[in-house]
């Protein structure tokens, strides 16, 4: 049954009226991994409130192209189309009735959304989740434009990620062709396993060591950038994260939730972060809703004591938040912001040079370890 959702979605009946496929349908159902995997969606009923909503616009903002709008509506409704998207009507509405699509209509005449039996238990194990979102990426058209935007948004020049784009789509494919290996453009390896088992085998060639050594490693952040993408976009280190959280037999069922939270920035460790630092650790913002809890020492690398110190944890806007997640700033041991090289356009990201953290002492170490480990010179 998997392989025949699989397929599905990786045909998914996207909008392309304007030349290019539309990414809301591929956005929503983000959306609705994430909350089922947050607990958020704990049976088959998906409503259109403003968790969904949020989500949506989390993805959209990374993945929309000039021209589109941010109206989570559309998918909502339009997903019918597919076999495993079902509207549950209320009870007073005529199944035959035709209404616009809006957010007023969908709450006057559908109480919720409801996916195929066989499917939301599928969604219920991570590494489905995980293989279906890497289905659904091969529904955005023109990878290479999504990944420019993405690389523009984090702070590179458009010549940059021209020649980013340039590079993936073909210089290093046709290195490769020339070694009887013709994979095609990049951007065609939109599995980040697929990608990273061709970037092995290219790295390991002399014409990419050579080039790549004369070209100021260029190719070599490139390749560095698309998985970066890959790996934003289809959130796979957070999905191991929590895979392994659930696989840990040592842990109960309540600690496990606990630790699912925290990765999340959700729950009491989000509170607690709150409680801490009660604004945008940078730039004094106080609106909850546009603030991420985000840890300094990555998950990966911190202890199961320093996963839940909310020392080690910052409250950032979004855009500071990828930044510091990413390496591209840091902290000094004074609090002043360091920022990389790499970051050639930070002001357009509402990055201030003069910004200021105010550091609590038990959270040295962590920022010092940041600075050391992860912050791109």
């Amino acid at each position: 049954m998997f392989d025949v959702y699989a397929d599905e979605f990786h045909k998914l009946n996207v909008d392309r009226s304007s030349g290019r496929a539309k990414p809301h349908k591929v956005c929503l159902l983000f959306a609705v991994f994430d909350l089922i995997e947050d607990k958020q969606i704990p049976d088959n009923r998906i409503f259109f409130n403003d968790q969904l909503k949020a989500r949506f616009t989390y993805y959209f903002n990374k993945l929309s192209a000039d021209g589109d709008r941010d109206n989570p509506s559309l998918p909502f409704f339009h997903l019918r189309s597919s076999s495993f998207w079902h509207h549950k009507l209320r009870s007073a509405v005529n199944h035959k009735h035709k209404y616009a699509v809006s957010e007023k209509s969908l709450g006057t005449y559908i109480e919720y959304a409801y996916l195929n039996d066989d499917l939301f238990a599928l969604l219920q194990n991570e590494n489905h989740r995980n293989a279906l979102r890497q289905c659904l990426t091969q529904n955005l058209s023109e990878l290479g434009e999504q990944f420019k935007r993405w690389a523009v948004e984090i702070g590179k020049s458009e010549k940059t990620a021209k020649n980013y784009v340039s590079a993936l789509k073909t210089t290093m494919p046709n290195w490769m062709k020339t070694l009887g290996n013709d994979v095609g453009s990049i951007f065609e390896l939109s599995s980040l396993s697929e990608f990273k088992l061709f970037e092995r085998k290219l790295r390991e060639t002399s014409i990419f060591q050579e080039r790549d050594f004369t070209g100021k490693r260029m190719y070599s952040a490139a390749l560095k950038a698309y998985e970066d993408f890959l790996s934003d976009t289809t959130q796979v280190q957070l999905q191991e994260d929590i895979d392994d959280i659930l696989k840990d037999d040592t842990k109960t069922v309540t600690e496990k939730s606990v630790l699912v939270k925290a990765r999340v920035g959700q729950g009491k460790y989000r509170q607690d972060l709150i409680d801490l630092w009660g604004k945008c650790a940078l730039t004094g913002l106080e609106n909850r809703d546009f603030l991420i809890a985000s840890h300094i020492k990555p998950w990966r690398d911190s202890s199961e004591t320093e996963k839940l110190d909310k020392y080690n944890g910052l409250l950032l806007v979004a855009n500071l938040d990828r930044a510091f997640d990413k390496g591209y700033i840091s902290f000094d041991e004074t609090g002043d912001i360091m920022i990389s090289k790499e970051l050639e356009e930070y002001t357009k990201l509402g990055i201030s040079s003069s910004g200021k953290l105010h550091i609590n002492e038990q959270s040295r170490e962590y920022l010092l370890y940041h600075r050391e480990m992860l912050f791109r010179i």
